[in-house]
This record gives C-alpha cells, structure tokens and sequence, in this order.
C-alpha cells in the first residue's frame, strides 16, 4: 500500500480508534458522551439500524436445526441518556424458541460506528422463561458501551464490544475486509470477517462475516438463509429449501403420513415461537398440505 493510501485509511477509521488500545493491545476507551448518537439509520454499511430490516441465520442437519432471526424493531431504549435502537434476536433449537434477546445500539453520526450499550436476555425452555444470564446495560453496575461495528473496518482492529467487567466482555478482531462468502441466499463479495473472543473464556473463539448492505451473513456455522424487510402483520419469516435438507424427524412423519406423495416444495416457517416445515405434496394428482413441526408435531394435513 503505497503512502497515501495509508494516510487515506488512518483519516477514515473510526472516531473510537482516536483513543490508545489498553494495555493488551485492545481499544476499550470509547468516550461516547462526546458522540453526536443517533438511533436510526443505514449509513454503517454492516449494521442497519433501519427498522424491518432482518436476515435469518440457520444451519439444518439430519438430527436437527438451529435458526435465528435478527430484526431491527421499530423501538427505541433510553440507556443512560443515549436514545439507542433496540434489534432483537430470537433464537431457535431443534425447532424450540430458546432465547430471545434485545440489544441496544446506536450509531455515531459523523463516523458511522456503531456502538453496543446492552441487551436484555431471555432463556426459554418448554415456553418458559428460565433465566437472563448475561444481560447488562451501560452506566449499570460498571458497565460501559463497546464499540460493535467500525463505520470503516480496516484488517488489524481490536476492540471491545461490551464492556461489564466479569459479566459481558466480548471483543472483536478484524481479519479481512474483502472476502467472498457463499452462502444458502447466495455468494457475497467484499464481506467482513471477524473472530470474537473474550478474557472471560480464554481460548474460546468465534467466528462471524457480515456482508455490505446486508449485516450479518455468518455466525458460527449459522448461514444466511433470507434477509429482507419485515412488517408488523407478518406472522412468521418463511424461505424454501430443498426436500433433501428436512430433518429426519418431520421428514419421516411426513413419509408416514403421505407414503407415496410426491414433494413439491418445501419451506421452512420461523413463527414466534417455534419452527415448522411446510410441504406441498402431490398425492394420485391432488395436492395436500402438511406442516410439521421439528419435533414431529403434526399443524395441518389436508387437501390444498
């Protein structure tokens, strides 16, 4: 890179990397109350703050699923003094909403950043809500807001995402910065790729790409399976798969059911709190309708 490149670069890093990385070599000085924030917004090209925006993440195998859906809401949380805009998270085990969680973000007008002031955890099992571990919120208990997303990455930035000693400490490293990512909604160019970690979990890592104008595309082995805008009425996010993918569970339920049906299309519906397979099948030239939830529960099985 020749030397105006690199002056370029240093001019257009984020207002965050202004301050000195701590000792470890980790920036986690961000003084945000020298910010102009603002809560809404689609000026960080990896993290929208648009209401309705969503992508859904998932990752199906034989013996199960794993999905979750993050959507921009169109809500906003006072932490502190900052108006910051809540994006939720829901997330789904072999079929079962597992945790849903709101996370407060807010981005800084002049630089693009956008920084993390903290989230409210729900656990579920059965449909009940069994703990919050985890959650925080800048200005509690020592708690103070990380930065999330660089309004312009560049490969060698570290920084913390949420800073609550001992509680939430997750810290994010920047690897590349143009990388294509192939994904189940197709093959993205210029993606960013990011591993996280924390000092609370020493040598346990994880690994995340986020595509421009799309937000998060990968995580963990979670890939982009939709992404669009989604409105109020909507009562569940629906993308088709191939019949292969079904699990086994609602794939034998449904050979129980239709032996001989012939299956046409196959989608996948997140509702709120559980996911269903919903298949068109032709039987002798009729068509039926069969939803079946992971677990093997039986919704609807009847003529088109």
């Amino acid at each position: 890179m020749n030397k105006f490149l690199i002056f370029a670069s240093t001019l257009l890093c984020s207002l965050a990397f202004a301050e000195e990385a701590n000792d470890d070599g980790w920036n986690d000085s961000f003084p945000v109350e020298t910010y102009t924030m603002v809560s809404t917004g689609n000026k960080n090209p990896y993290w929208s703050l648009k209401p309705g925006r969503y992508v859904v993440l998932g990752k199906i195998e034989p013996g199960g699923d794993e999905f979750v859906i993050i959507t921009v809401l169109d809500e906003t949380e006072t932490v502190g003094n900052v108006e910051t805009r809540v994006i939720e998270e829901r997330e789904y085990e072999d079929g079962k909403l597992a945790e849903i969680s709101r996370n407060f973000f807010a981005m800084e007008k002049k630089s693009k950043d956008i920084f993390y002031f903290g989230e409210d955890v729900d656990y579920y099992e059965d449909g009940q809500v069994t703990g919050h571990s985890g959650q925080w919120r800048a200005g509690s208990d020592g708690a103070r807001a990380g930065l999330y997303m660089p309004g312009h990455p560049v490969v060698g930035m570290r920084y913390y995402m949420e800073i609550h000693p001992g509680v939430a400490m997750d810290r994010a490293e920047i690897f590349d910065t143009g990388a294509a990512v192939e994904t189940p909604a197709g093959t993205f160019k210029q993606s960013l790729i990011v591993t996280e970690s924390s000092p609370l979990e020493p040598g346990d890592e994880s690994y995340k790409r986020y595509a421009p104008g799309v937000g998060m595309i990968f995580d963990d082995g979670l890939e982009l399976y939709k992404r669009g805008r989604k409105f109020p009425s909507e009562k569940f996010v629906e993308f088709e798969i191939a019949e292969e993918q079904m699990p086994a569970i609602p794939t034998r339920v449904l050979r129980e059911l239709h032996p001989t049906g012939i299956i046409r299309e196959v989608k996948v519906e997140l509702h709120r709190d559980h996911v269903r397979y919903a298949v068109e099948t032709l039987i002798d030239g009729v068509h039926w309708d069969v939803e079946v939830a992971s677990n093997g529960e039986v919704f609807r099985n009847r003529l088109d």
